[in-house]
């Protein structure tokens, strides 16, 4: 399998992050992920764990739901 031929489930290596982020201590990589906008939890011993469907579509890049307006009356012209 290929770097970009994972299942969206499946769990990042400890080596595939090593090589996505180009670096080997886990802060770093924590940082990596955070500022590319990528979700991921901090594991116990400080490493960072992901999945290859977070890595293939950040949170930066998801569309956001917009803000609903609602229309409200102008209550203070019925005066």
């Amino acid at each position: 399998m290929t770097m970009f031929q994972h299942d969206a489930n499946e769990i990042i290596s400890t080596e595939d992050l090593i090589k996505l982020t180009g670096y080997k201590i886990p802060s770093k990589q924590c940082e990596s992920l955070r500022l590319a906008g990528i979700f991921f939890i901090t594991r116990r011993d400080g490493r960072p764990q992901t999945t290859w469907g977070h890595f293939q579509n950040p949170l930066s890049l998801r569309p956001r739901n917009p803000i609903k307006e609602t229309i409200e009356p102008n209550f203070g012209a019925l005066n």
